[in-house]
């Protein structure tokens, strides 16, 4: 189905999202006036584009907690589950270190009726708008696919799951997504690869395999090549979240089962109920080509935008970085095929989509504006430098001769 001419079923009003972060880390001055439902940043290793995003993550999770607070308050119950001590956030997300005397970090939401949320840190404290208004409250999920999801077939074994090591904050929190995505997707295709992995539950517990599109051969999760382990949690994951996930079901574990807890059930008098609140999925992956070729790594963002904006049932945000120059560049051809309504490749609004390149502290905005391109030439400097290198070995050599 084109992506032009798909029905909009969501009813979650509109959020326009921002934020400002000075002074975090290798971030120096960072100003994202409005963060897309489609942003890919790119960068050097060490620029600090996982910073951004993992920074972005914390505070969507942070106005998630806000929206269960205020859902919970504006439903009478008055005694509010969650206190927030921002800096063992920071310390859970890895973020802890950059934390500096003069960093400020505000994040804002603006509702289609005007109301703005802002959550701000400074001077070593979270700052928080008063309670999100009724008709504006959402209910989202935040997921984040790590660049260390390699690990995940290894860990899944049942030995290495009984080690009981700990290996990160992003690493458990995308662990436990694969498993619930694998709970619902038993057989899913990785197009991108031409293969399928498959969940299967046996008396020793789940197994994980990965076998060709025939069926004519199979092995073990853990014993495929490198490129595969590293994304086939990242087609799992977003498959499940952009058309099987149920927000039922994490609703009743996020305050229900909280609601129980403290008694509270027959006080409980909501505000709204789960199917009248906005419901959102944001989904962060850091560098999905990892060890895969340059065609893999296309088919693999055409499964995604594909997933998430054409085929989903769930309203999406995606959010990337990379250091992958094929990745930026198929992503004119998904504007291109959105304008031309072909569905010869994955379609994309030029509209909705952000593409940055950190540098320096810095962003640089890579879309062009009014010629709906995202400017590529930057990254094409690495090569340009090998071939005049290249050339100025020939003339050394022919002044030699």
């Amino acid at each position: 189905m084109s992506i032009k001419n798909k029905k909009n079923t969501f009813n979650n009003g509109i959020m326009k999202e921002s934020i400002l972060i000075q002074n975090f880390g290798p971030l120096k001055e960072v100003n994202i006036e409005e963060i897309k439902p489609f942003t890919v940043v790119i960068g050097e290793s060490g620029s600090g584009k996982s910073t951004l995003m993992k920074c972005i993550s914390l505070f969507r999770y942070i106005f998630k907690m806000e929206n269960i607070r205020s859902y919970l308050k504006n439903s009478k119950i008055s005694k509010s589950p969650f206190r927030f001590h921002i800096v063992k956030h920071f310390k859970y997300s890895g973020l802890e270190e950059f934390l500096g005397p003069n960093t400020r970090i505000i994040y804002k939401v603006k509702f289609e009726s005007g109301e703005e949320i802002i959550i701000k840190y400074s001077d070593k404290k979270l700052y928080r708008s008063n309670l999100i208004s009724s008709k504006n409250l959402h209910f989202t999920k935040v997921s984040f696919i790590t660049e260390n999801r390699n690990i995940i077939p290894l860990w899944a074994s049942r030995s290495a799951s009984l080690a009981g090591a700990y290996l990160g904050f992003y690493f458990h929190e995308v662990f436990k997504d694969f498993e619930l995505a694998s709970d619902i997707l038993k057989s899913v295709q990785l197009n991108h690869v031409g293969l399928k992995f498959i969940s299967k539950k046996t008396n020793k517990g789940k197994e994980y395999k990965i076998e060709s599109i025939n069926s004519d051969f199979e092995l073990e999760f853990k014993n495929s090549s490198s490129g595969i382990q590293s994304s086939a949690p990242i087609t799992l994951i977003s498959k499940y979240f952009a058309s099987k996930f149920e927000f039922e079901d994490a609703f009743n574990r996020s305050v229900l089962s909280y609601l129980s807890s403290i008694d509270s059930l027959t006080d409980f008098r909501p505000t709204k109920n789960l199917s009248e609140l906005g419901k959102k999925i944001y989904i962060h992956i850091e560098e999905p080509e990892l060890s895969l070729f340059p065609d893999a790594q296309f088919k693999l963002m055409e499964e995604l935008i594909r997933d998430c904006f054409m085929r989903n049932e769930n309203d999406m945000s995606l959010f990337i970085s990379t250091h992958s120059p094929y990745i930026i560049n198929h992503l004119n051809l998904m504007i291109k095929s959105y304008d031309e309504n072909s569905e010869e490749f994955a379609q994309y609004d030029y509209s909705k989509l952000g593409v940055y390149q950190v540098s320096e502290g810095r962003l640089q905005d890579l879309i062009i504006q009014n010629e709906r391109l995202v400017n590529t030439n930057s990254l094409s400097d690495t090569i340009n430098d090998i071939y005049n290198s290249y050339n100025s070995i020939s003339k050394i050599t022919d002044e030699y001769d």
